[in-house]
């Protein structure tokens, strides 16, 4: 069994501010990524213990969020910048895990809560629902037939997850106050419930399906400043809404993927 692991650093327990612990100037910004790594490798040994040969893992934060040396010995990790579109997802795996996530921009109680910039997107709609980077990412192993089946972050984060696949295990490590402030169990504990749900997970393999977005998909991104907007608005396949928002069109949701990531 072979298994793919998308991290992101915000849902990670103890991380609760984006100026002094996920953004690389902040003081505590090393700090952030050991807790993240160390939540990640709780992750793989819930999944080696339950059988899985082979964990394939891609750091999904922007400017990273793993410190490689303290990476589980018996993984491939992914990291550094720019990333294939698809993540490797297209090399096939039973199963994606979405370890450290938080919810989409303007989410109620959702600690870190943004839509992929924190300081540049308002809201994303995908076929006129909001939509954040879980959604995404789950539509996005769908179209390689792969079920997300464990997301670990904020309680909001998974409820959000669940929005998407009523199956999928939930890993629930904080609770979300304000966007910058949370209540958060121990990392300590944070990693044993990592574990126990990456086991639980595996477990209810057969159970938890892929989702698919079929047909054609309209994606719709609003910024805060019409400066970013302008940068998407001379390239091929996006339509000006207004000065501050554009829209992706294409003929399937992978269409509509390639454009949307990476510009």
């Amino acid at each position: 069994m072979k298994i793919f692991i998308l991290t992101d650093l915000e849902g990670t327990a103890g991380v609760v501010d984006f100026e002094s612990q996920t953004y690389p100037a902040g003081k505590y910004y090393e700090i952030s990524k050991e807790l993240a790594t160390e939540e990640i490798n709780a992750a793989c040994d819930g999944a080696f213990e339950s059988g899985v040969k082979e964990i394939f893992v891609v750091d999904g934060h922007g400017p990273g969020g793993i410190i490689p040396e303290k990476i589980h010995p018996d993984v491939k990790l992914f990291h550094g910048r720019p990333l294939s579109k698809t993540f490797h997802l297209e090399q096939g795996w039973d199963a994606v895990f979405l370890i450290g996530h938080h919810a989409m921009n303007g989410t109620k109680n959702g600690n870190l809560n943004h839509t992929y910039s924190s300081r540049e997107i308002v809201r994303m709609t995908l076929n006129g629902k909001d939509v954040g980077e879980i959604g995404m990412e789950i539509f996005l192993a769908g179209c390689f037939d792969i079920p997300v089946i464990l997301v670990s972050g904020d309680q909001a984060a998974c409820e959000e997850a669940e929005m998407y696949n009523g199956a999928i295990e939930k890993a629930v490590v904080k609770w979300g106050i304000t966007r910058t402030s949370a209540v958060s169990v121990s990392p300590i504990k944070a990693r044993q419930i990592i574990r126990q749900s990456a086991k639980k997970a595996i477990g209810r393999l057969k159970e938890i399906k892929p989702v698919k977005l079929e047909g054609r998909c309209e994606l719709t991104i609003e910024f805060i400043s019409s400066a970013s907007a302008f940068i998407w608005q001379n390239k091929s396949g996006i339509e000006t809404v207004d000065p501050r928002t554009i829209k992706i069109k294409g003929n399937s949701f992978i269409d509509v993927w390639n454009r949307f990531y990476l510009g």
